[in-house]
């Protein structure tokens, strides 16, 4: 890898920060921005303020969104530099409680009311575009026109959206780590799990990075990894009546906060077709209320890394061991994990591969060079099959 090559830092003007605003990022999700509320939010090194109009007068032309407008502008005030999303939504334009200036949703400041000869035409701080799509608030923050939101059908209309506490830890760490099938497995699988793979491939594809796991019996397990940083995958359980884990289909996007932390926004549908939409979301929102009521998997995690507690030692079966066993693995790598001292073999092919594009384009980037234009994948079937090719995908659960 080379080592000036960047992927870490994100922050406005980096390199990879740069390369990461060329596309869309959710940012919140459409049902915890309520009409008239401002938020503070950070995405890569950077704060904002994210507001919805009080009554929007447009509605939202995607699915997945509430009908009325949200909206980002620059984190301060331009009048003397506080916080914006403490002020007031008022229609669809925001108010700043320390002197009240108001700001419309492409951020020209429109009232100044303490000021005898009030000069709003020249202030102006910055807005983001924004739209609202299957249940995500996805935010441009880059340059020039934003390319068109990428579309996923299949999650238009079952959809089940959540987002995970940040944890402390970089971003790349987590995306690169999503398509280890060699990890250990959940803690009463041991290495079983790992004796079942016989061989890892990976190859580059029109939208990303495509990976088989190849199992006993011939079964591939498939998943794909849309640049820059969204995962496409399926889960092949049991039927729900069995397990009350049955199958399904997420959507994950691994969004910087800074450098040190990172968000997961994923949306899940449920993947068996003889299992309802409501069913599967039913089934769902009571796993969620039980895990709700335990100890976050987050702090378990950290107990685990403190050495008071063994990842053997975590045996409620209400919790989601995964969570947990990849919250150890991937934090436990560090902050800002140290590469220099990694020692790869076969079973890395997809983390070299992954690392191999980011390099590329990132050189390409630096250098004013063409990026590759990645073709966004709207129908993919990642789980296990007797046979997958990228451009079939695989046949599902």
């Amino acid at each position: 890898m080379d080592a000036d090559i960047d992927f870490v830092h994100t922050g406005p003007g980096t390199l990879a920060g740069r390369y990461l605003r060329r596309f869309w990022q959710p940012i919140h999700r459409v049902h915890d921005l309520a009409p008239g509320r401002a938020l503070p939010v950070r995405v890569m090194g950077e704060d904002f303020t994210l507001y919805r109009g009080e009554a929007g007068p447009n509605p939202s032309p995607l699915p997945g969104g509430e009908g009325t407008n949200p909206h980002l502008l620059a984190f301060r005030c331009a009048h003397r530099g506080t916080q914006l999303s403490t002020g007031w939504v008022e229609g669809d334009d925001i108010r700043c409680f320390y002197h009240g200036w108001k700001y419309g949703p492409n951020g020209q400041c429109m009232d100044q009311p303490a000021e005898p000869e009030p000069f709003c035409a020249r202030i102006q701080i910055r807005s983001y575009p924004v739209e609202e799509y299957i249940g995500l608030v996805f935010a441009y923050l880059g340059e020039g026109t934003p390319p068109s939101l990428p579309r996923y059908p299949d999650f238009e209309t079952e959809r089940d959206p959540r987002v995970q506490a940040a944890w402390p830890c970089n971003y790349f760490v987590r995306l690169e780590s999503i398509r280890d099938e060699w990890r250990i497995g959940p803690v009463d699988q041991g290495f079983a799990g790992m004796a079942d793979i016989r061989q890892i491939e990976a190859e580059e594809t029109d939208s990303g990075l495509l990976q088989r796991g190849i199992r006993s019996h011939d079964d591939v397990t498939v998943g794909y990894v849309h640049m820059p940083n969204v995962h496409q995958f399926t889960v092949c359980g049991s039927p729900p009546d069995q397990s009350g884990n049955g199958s399904w289909e997420s959507l994950l996007w691994i969004v910087p906060v800074d450098d040190e932390h990172f968000t997961t926004f994923n949306v899940t549908r449920a993947a068996r077709g003889d299992e309802s939409s409501a069913s599967y979301q039913e089934r769902r929102a009571a796993r969620a209320g039980n895990i709700a009521r335990r100890k976050p998997a987050e702090e378990l995690g950290e107990e685990i890394l403190a050495g008071r507690l063994r990842l053997a030692d975590v045996t409620d079966r209400t919790m989601n061991l995964n969570v947990v066993q990849d919250y150890v693995a991937i934090v436990g790598q560090s902050r800002v994990a140290d590469r220099a001292g990694e020692n790869l073999g076969a079973q890395d092919a997809s983390v070299a591969l992954l690392r191999s594009i980011w390099e590329r384009e990132l050189r390409a980037l630096a250098h004013d060079e063409p990026l590759k234009q990645w073709e966004r994948r709207v129908a993919v079937r990642a789980g296990k099959t007797a046979a997958a090719s990228p451009e079939k995908g695989s046949e599902g659960c």
